[in-house]
């Protein structure tokens, strides 16, 4: 987790400074994703558009959100989702609010 953590340190910082603290995790297998737990128990896993999220950012490839209700498992699907093929940085948080609406 360490590692992933330092790799996406740059998208981590913009999350926490929007409001949104994130944490890079597994999912299952090796399966990767930046979390962040909501109040009322939500939570929205941010992922690669159509895969979970590269461990090395340079074969990141756009962006997936999912949003998941409180309790629920992540092989359940989420609620809400939303994807962009951009995956710059300063797309994922239009993103988010996108899917929070």
């Amino acid at each position: 987790m360490e590692i992933g953590t330092q790799r996406y340190a740059d998208v981590l910082c913009l999350l926490a400074d929007g409001g949104l603290p994130a944490c890079f995790t597994q999912t299952g297998g090796m399966c990767a994703a930046l979390e962040i737990r909501l109040e009322g128990g939500r939570t929205i896993l941010v992922t690669d558009a159509e895969d979970s999220l590269a461990w090395d950012p340079f074969e990141h490839r756009g962006w997936g959100v999912g949003l998941y209700s409180p309790g629920s498992e992540y092989d359940d699907g989420p609620v809400r989702f939303v994807d962009s093929q951009d995956g710059s940085s300063s797309a994922l948080l239009p993103l988010i609010k996108q899917l929070l609406i």
